[in-house]
């Protein structure tokens, strides 16, 4: 198992995935269970801007997951209010799970691979006719680490 420093050299930074979205891991911190084996566990924090959906792409998201040499689990919040607006309770969630590993059409290189599962708010009585029998959407994401700066400024194309 990696120590707390091999951690924040392998996930901290900026993240962006095939869709253009961007994750950003700015802490990670050391955990300890009391009443166990006195195991640490590798808790981290950061933002996610989505490229897709319906909410600005410069909106920054809370994110927190955890990491264990190369593996990572996190979610993101994605509730959103316009400045001034009203709540419309039209809200989502997406967990990540995945892990590094070799890039499939380049091997000499790595990047993050991930399956999701983004659950949306649904209003009662609603939900057939706006999700059929769908609650929630699932897929995969790799990403590549474009920095080890999490403020790291993308250029635009």
């Amino acid at each position: 198992m990696g120590t707390l420093a091999d951690e924040k050299k392998r996930w901290k930074g900026t993240w962006q995935n095939s869709r253009k979205s961007v994750l950003r891991i700015k802490d990670i911190v050391q955990e300890v269970i009391g009443g166990g084996s006195g195991t640490p566990h590798f808790r981290v924090t950061g933002t996610y801007q989505t490229a897709k959906g319906s909410v600005p792409q410069k909106e920054k998201f809370p994110v927190s997951g955890y990491v264990t040499d190369d593996q990572i689990v996190f979610s993101a919040s994605f509730r959103y209010v316009e400045p001034g607006g009203d709540d419309d309770d039209n809200h989502s969630m997406t967990a990540w799970a995945g892990q590094i590993l070799p890039l499939p059409e380049d091997p000499d290189k790595q990047g993050l691979q991930t399956l999701w599962h983004l659950v949306p708010s649904m209003k009662e009585g609603d939900y057939e006719e706006q999700y059929g029998w769908v609650i929630a959407w699932a897929g995969e994401d790799r990403f590549l680490k474009l920095s080890n700066d999490p403020d790291f400024e993308i250029p635009e194309v």
